[in-house]
């Protein structure tokens, strides 16, 4: 579906906030279950394996969503941002040697960096107002949930 089809950009605005509200849950949900267990429950482990890989995820999401944005410039589209947008899936690869809780520390920075460059990019008109006002939402959302995380293990 095209940004300027019938239903217009508001429309696909509302659908992209919708699903990346949708994205939040596992951050939010995962974090909230460290919150309510010990340390020796059985799925603790399990639970701290799931939160990092979904953010080492949704963070190479969000670097593929960079890399989409700047080969869809075309002829002004940059080999060095095309390079940049590869380190957020670096550093979610990273995040599995990274201690608990440092790891959710280390996510967190990392999200808000991308949170920062996806704003930036809305400002500077490469990417649809919508998408940098959702990225700052979600990004504050995400990172909230992830010092929840850290200070959840923190012990």
């Amino acid at each position: 579906m095209e940004a300027n089809d019938e239903r217009g950009p508001d429309h696909l605005a509302r659908i992209g906030f919708r699903l990346a509200l949708a994205g939040y849950i596992p951050f939010a949900a995962l974090s909230i279950w460290l919150i309510g267990i010990t340390a020796d429950h059985p799925t603790h482990a399990f639970t701290l394996l799931l939160l990092t890989g979904y953010g080492a995820v949704i963070l190479s999401f969000l670097g593929g969503a960079r890399w989409g944005i700047e080969i869809h410039r075309n002829g002004e589209a940059s080999g060095r941002i095309m390079v940049t947008s590869m380190v957020p899936a670096l550093i979610g690869f990273a995040a599995f040697a990274v201690p608990v809780p440092y790891v959710f520390a280390m996510l967190a920075v990392a999200f808000a960096a991308q949170g920062a460059w996806d704003s930036f990019s809305a400002h500077s008109g490469l990417v649809p107002q919508w998408y940098g006002k959702m990225r700052i939402v979600l990004t504050v959302l995400v990172c909230a949930a992830l010092i929840v995380a850290f200070m959840a293990t923190a012990y």
